[in-house]
């Protein structure tokens, strides 16, 4: 298999096993954006090289190298990727093609779901709702709403009301809810990087809490009130899978990271993570570049040799 190959999926496994630890020590604002941005990357990457990949050894069929006007012969004798690797990438390509059309039919109709319910309620960004159960999340763009019941306002302090409602806030402001969707994409495409796509959703509520507490000036408020808000909607909520909610995620460990300072920016790290997805970019531009290389050489007509009689 070709070193550039090697070094691709290298890459993605590097990402995919260190985007947890770069979740905890970065920022969750840099985090998110580092995070998503280059989940998607390495989705397309992985993705783009095993469609490459596929087409070498499904291009061999004399059929197919006939209706492409290649050589099957030759594009076999320059094949640089073993049969097997172009069977199970043949195999796999499908079987993401169906995953990313059920993934992207579920979140259309969250969203469907999400406006409908929304269509018939006050105009505003805040919209109250007069019910018992405690609860409050935001709806997502490009309609986006910040929903509380009238038993989560009654529930509250006053000073923990804007505590809930500057995180809520938060998700409307930084679009959250399109942050998470590329990361769940990216999941979908590549199911190395799920894990990935939870420290997304975990830093995602992290951000909306740094940016609380930032607002009303006081950590140990911005702890107390997500504390007490997680307390009283520990039972089954109204938010959908595309709503943010403020108790979303590990809320202990959400609590504790309020109760210390603002976690640093640590550029290093964030440095160190864009050199390694540059190489991603890069080594993936090259490796598609060589492929179509591959199959131009196997489009050649093959070279005459003339004999001369003396």
């Amino acid at each position: 298999m070709r070193l550039d190959v090697l070094v691709i999926i290298a890459g993605a496994l590097l990402f995919a096993l260190g985007a947890p630890t770069i979740g905890r020590r970065l920022h969750p604002a840099a985090a998110t954006r580092l995070l998503a941005v280059g989940a998607v990357l390495v989705a397309a990457s992985t993705l783009s090289v095993a469609v490459l990949v596929a087409l070498t050894g499904v291009g061999q069929e004399p059929a197919v190298a006939e209706f492409g006007e290649w050589s099957a012969s030759a594009l076999r004798a320059d094949d640089p990727f073993p049969m097997t690797c172009a069977i199970a990438c043949a195999v796999a390509v499908p079987l993401i093609a169906v995953a990313l059309v059920v993934f992207l039919v579920r979140r259309s109709r969250a969203l469907l779901i999400a406006y409908r319910s929304c269509r018939h309620l006050p105009e505003g960004p805040l919209v109250i709702v007069e019910h018992d159960r405690p609860e409050a999340f935001a709806t997502p763009q490009p309609a986006g709403r910040i929903v509380m019941s009238t038993g989560m306002l009654r529930a509250l302090t006053a000073d923990e009301r804007r505590v809930v409602l500057a995180h809520e806030t938060a998700h409307l402001r930084h679009r959250h809810s399109w942050w998470r969707l590329a990361a769940d994409l990216a999941a979908t495409l590549n199911p190395i990087l799920r894990a990935t796509a939870r420290t997304v959703a975990e830093t995602i509520e992290r951000w909306a809490d740094e940016d609380a507490a930032h607002e009303v000036a006081d950590r140990r408020l911005a702890a107390r009130a997500l504390a007490r808000t997680a307390l009283l909607t520990h039972e089954a909520t109204m938010a959908r899978p595309l709503d943010l909610a403020a108790t979303g995620g590990d809320v202990p460990a959400r609590v504790r990271a309020l109760l210390r300072p603002p976690p640093p920016r640590r550029p290093g790290l964030i440095m160190a993570t864009c050199a390694l997805l540059a190489v991603l970019a890069a080594t993936t531009v090259l490796v598609q570049f060589d492929g179509e290389e591959l199959f131009n050489s196997a489009s050649q007509p093959p070279s005459t040799v003339s004999f001369y009689r003396k």
